[in-house]
Parts: structure tokens; C-alpha cells; sequence
């Protein structure tokens, strides 16, 4: 598909709050452009948003510094082997764990 050779320019002023609220909403889009955001606007047509659940991720970076923890923790000579390999075994359940979780969560 070729890009449109777009023959009419549009401009409209906003004061700050108005274009804060604009840039607030675009970022929620899957857009890369402002102009294809603003374009579908302003025909009136649907405008694809991205769903962001934010307890999801509050959830998904607490258990990445949890890990970064255990990781530090395994480097430590305060473990035994035994309890080493059991910590390692752990921190694969989790990571596993973790993928099941977020896998269905982004093909939302």
C-alpha cells in the first residue's frame, strides 16, 4: 500500500490543558503518528486504543525485582548447593508461572 498524497493542510489552536489532554489520549493509541490519530478524529472514524491493565503491571514489575533479588541472593556464598539449586528450582516456577499469566494478557 503507497502512501496518500495529502493535498489540504488543517490547523487548529488549543490552549495547554486541551493539548495535554490530546497527547494524553494519543499515547493510548496504537498510532504512531499524530496525524493518523488526529485524522481518524476528525472524519469521525473509529480510533484503536490500547488497554493497559495497571494492576497487571505494578504485579509484573514487582516480580521482576523479586527476581533481580534472587538472582543476587544465588551469587551469594551463603547457600548451600543444595539450597541453591532448590532457590533456582523455584525461581523457574515462577518465571513459568509468570509467563502463563501474561501471555493471555497481551493478546487481548
Amino acid at each position: 500500500m503507497g502512501y496518500k498524497r495529502f493535498k489540504r493542510i488543517l490547523s487548529v489552536y488549543l490552549d495547554q490543558s486541551e493539548y495535554e489532554k490530546l497527547m494524553e489520549n494519543y499515547k493510548a493509541t496504537i498510532y504512531k503518528s499524530k496525524a493518523s490519530y488526529l485524522r481518524k478524529l476528525v472524519l469521525g472514524q473509529p480510533v484503536a486504543v490500547i488497554y493497559r491493565n495497571r494492576s497487571l503491571d505494578d504485579f509484573i514489575e514487582t516480580a521482576v525485582k523479586l527476581r533481580k533479588d534472587l538472582k543476587i541472593l544465588l551469587g551469594k556464598e551463603t547457600f548451600t548447593t543444595i539450597e541453591k539449586e532448590e532457590l533456582k528450582r523455584k525461581m523457574t516456577i515462577i518465571e513459568e508461572n509468570l509467563i502463563k499469566i501474561v501471555t493471555p494478557c497481551n493478546h487481548k
